[in-house]
Protein backbone atom coordinates (compact mmCIF):
# COMPACT_ATOMS: atom_id res chain seq x y z
CA UNK A 1 0.00 0.00 0.00
CA UNK A 2 1.09 3.81 -0.85
CA UNK A 3 1.76 5.85 1.93
CA UNK A 4 0.16 9.09 1.16
CA UNK A 5 1.81 12.28 2.59
CA UNK A 6 -0.94 14.62 4.20
CA UNK A 7 0.73 16.20 6.48
CA UNK A 8 1.18 20.27 6.56
CA UNK A 9 1.55 23.31 7.47
CA UNK A 10 -1.57 26.13 8.48
CA UNK A 11 -1.09 29.19 9.01
CA UNK A 12 -4.06 31.68 10.19
CA UNK A 13 -3.47 34.76 9.98
CA UNK A 14 -5.12 38.54 11.15
CA UNK A 15 -3.76 41.69 9.33
CA UNK A 16 -4.64 44.72 10.82
CA UNK A 17 -4.85 48.52 9.77
CA UNK A 18 -3.99 47.57 6.05
CA UNK A 19 -3.34 50.24 2.84
CA UNK A 20 -6.66 51.03 2.01
CA UNK A 21 -5.81 51.58 -1.77
CA UNK A 22 -4.57 47.30 -2.20
CA UNK A 23 -7.92 46.48 0.00
CA UNK A 24 -10.47 48.37 -2.07
CA UNK A 25 -10.70 46.71 -5.48
CA UNK A 26 -11.07 42.92 -5.58
CA UNK A 27 -9.39 42.93 -8.86
CA UNK A 28 -5.80 44.28 -7.00
CA UNK A 29 -5.80 42.25 -4.22
CA UNK A 30 -6.47 39.26 -6.75
CA UNK A 31 -3.22 39.88 -8.42
CA UNK A 32 -1.79 40.40 -5.01
CA UNK A 33 -2.57 36.65 -4.11
CA UNK A 34 -1.30 35.55 -7.91
CA UNK A 35 2.02 36.74 -7.77
CA UNK A 36 1.97 35.59 -4.00
CA UNK A 37 1.11 32.18 -5.05
CA UNK A 38 3.31 31.87 -7.68
CA UNK A 39 6.42 33.52 -6.22
CA UNK A 40 6.27 31.03 -2.96
CA UNK A 41 5.78 27.78 -5.39
CA UNK A 42 2.04 27.32 -4.05
CA UNK A 43 0.66 25.81 -7.56
CA UNK A 44 -1.74 28.05 -8.47
CA UNK A 45 -4.76 26.11 -9.92
CA UNK A 46 -7.02 28.97 -9.65
CA UNK A 47 -8.28 32.15 -8.25
CA UNK A 48 -12.14 32.19 -6.68
CA UNK A 49 -13.68 36.06 -5.99
CA UNK A 50 -16.91 36.29 -3.87
CA UNK A 51 -18.67 39.54 -3.23
CA UNK A 52 -21.89 40.49 -3.74
CA UNK A 53 -23.40 43.85 -3.97
CA UNK A 54 -24.67 44.21 -0.44
CA UNK A 55 -21.52 44.49 0.96
CA UNK A 56 -17.71 46.07 0.84
CA UNK A 57 -16.41 42.85 2.20
CA UNK A 58 -15.48 39.71 -0.51
CA UNK A 59 -13.28 36.70 0.04
CA UNK A 60 -10.72 35.08 -1.98
CA UNK A 61 -9.59 31.64 -2.29
CA UNK A 62 -6.44 30.58 -3.93
CA UNK A 63 -7.07 26.37 -4.86
CA UNK A 64 -3.20 24.84 -5.13
CA UNK A 65 -2.13 21.90 -5.99
CA UNK A 66 -2.37 20.73 -2.36
CA UNK A 67 -3.51 23.46 -0.63
CA UNK A 68 -4.80 26.93 -0.61
CA UNK A 69 -4.64 30.44 0.46
CA UNK A 70 -7.97 32.05 1.62
CA UNK A 71 -8.43 35.56 1.90
CA UNK A 72 -11.54 37.25 3.65
CA UNK A 73 -11.07 41.22 2.96
CA UNK A 74 -13.17 44.21 4.92
CA UNK A 75 -11.97 47.60 3.07
CA UNK A 76 -13.73 49.69 5.65
CA UNK A 77 -11.90 48.08 8.91
CA UNK A 78 -8.14 47.58 7.03
CA UNK A 79 -8.59 43.94 7.86
CA UNK A 80 -7.70 40.94 6.03
CA UNK A 81 -8.45 37.42 7.62
CA UNK A 82 -6.66 34.81 5.83
CA UNK A 83 -5.20 31.09 6.21
CA UNK A 84 -2.14 29.81 4.03
CA UNK A 85 -2.22 25.90 4.22
CA UNK A 86 -0.19 23.41 1.54
CA UNK A 87 1.21 19.98 1.85
CA UNK A 88 3.61 20.82 -1.19
CA UNK A 89 7.19 20.08 0.65
CA UNK A 90 9.02 22.94 -2.01
CA UNK A 91 5.92 25.94 -0.87
CA UNK A 92 6.57 27.80 2.33
CA UNK A 93 3.49 28.65 3.56
CA UNK A 94 5.21 31.03 5.85
CA UNK A 95 6.87 32.78 3.40
CA UNK A 96 3.58 33.52 1.50
CA UNK A 97 1.99 34.67 4.44
CA UNK A 98 5.12 37.40 5.46
CA UNK A 99 4.65 38.03 1.83
CA UNK A 100 0.99 38.53 1.96
CA UNK A 101 1.38 40.67 4.75
CA UNK A 102 4.05 43.13 3.15
CA UNK A 103 1.98 43.25 -0.37
CA UNK A 104 -0.85 44.39 1.90
CA UNK A 105 1.04 46.62 3.97
CA UNK A 106 -0.50 45.58 7.05
CA UNK A 107 0.28 47.63 10.58
CA UNK A 108 0.16 44.55 13.02
CA UNK A 109 -0.59 40.67 12.16
CA UNK A 110 -1.53 37.96 14.69
CA UNK A 111 -0.02 34.83 12.92
CA UNK A 112 -0.85 31.05 14.37
CA UNK A 113 0.88 28.26 12.89
CA UNK A 114 -0.19 24.85 13.21
CA UNK A 115 0.95 21.33 12.08
CA UNK A 116 -1.91 19.32 10.46
CA UNK A 117 -1.99 15.69 9.50
CA UNK A 118 0.34 14.93 13.24
CA UNK A 119 -0.50 10.87 13.81
CA UNK A 120 0.83 10.93 17.15
CA UNK A 121 0.30 8.75 20.04
CA UNK A 122 -3.15 8.63 21.18
CA UNK A 123 -1.35 10.14 24.64
CA UNK A 124 -0.43 12.67 22.63
CA UNK A 125 -3.70 13.54 21.89
CA UNK A 126 -5.03 14.29 25.40
CA UNK A 127 -5.03 17.31 26.78
CA UNK A 128 -2.17 17.66 29.08
CA UNK A 129 -4.28 20.44 31.37
CA UNK A 130 -6.80 17.58 32.39
CA UNK A 131 -3.97 15.55 33.63
CA UNK A 132 -2.38 19.01 36.19
CA UNK A 133 -6.35 19.22 37.02
CA UNK A 134 -6.47 15.48 38.66
CA UNK A 135 -3.04 16.10 40.26
CA UNK A 136 -4.30 19.43 42.00
CA UNK A 137 -7.74 17.42 43.12
CA UNK A 138 -5.14 14.68 44.53
CA UNK A 139 -3.44 17.48 46.12
CA UNK A 140 -6.78 18.92 47.63
CA UNK A 141 -7.99 15.63 48.77
CA UNK A 142 -4.97 14.54 50.51
CA UNK A 143 -4.87 18.10 52.63
CA UNK A 144 -8.26 17.14 53.72
CA UNK A 145 -7.85 13.35 54.55
CA UNK A 146 -4.28 14.92 56.92
CA UNK A 147 -6.43 17.43 58.60
CA UNK A 148 -9.05 14.52 59.50
CA UNK A 149 -6.71 12.57 60.81
CA UNK A 150 -5.33 14.78 63.07
CA UNK A 151 -8.23 16.65 64.13
CA UNK A 152 -9.36 13.29 64.73
CA UNK A 153 -9.16 12.21 68.90
CA UNK A 154 -7.14 9.60 69.65
CA UNK A 155 -8.44 6.64 71.41
CA UNK A 156 -7.21 5.43 74.52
Amino acid sequence: MKKVDCTGKLIAMDMYNCDAGRLSEPAGAEELLRQACNENDMGLLDIVCSKDELHTEYSLVAVCDRGHVCLHIYPQLGFIAGDVFTCRQEADSGKTARQLREMFAADKAKITLLDRGDFGSESDMKPHRRSNIKLIRRTVNFGGKLKKMMLKPRGI
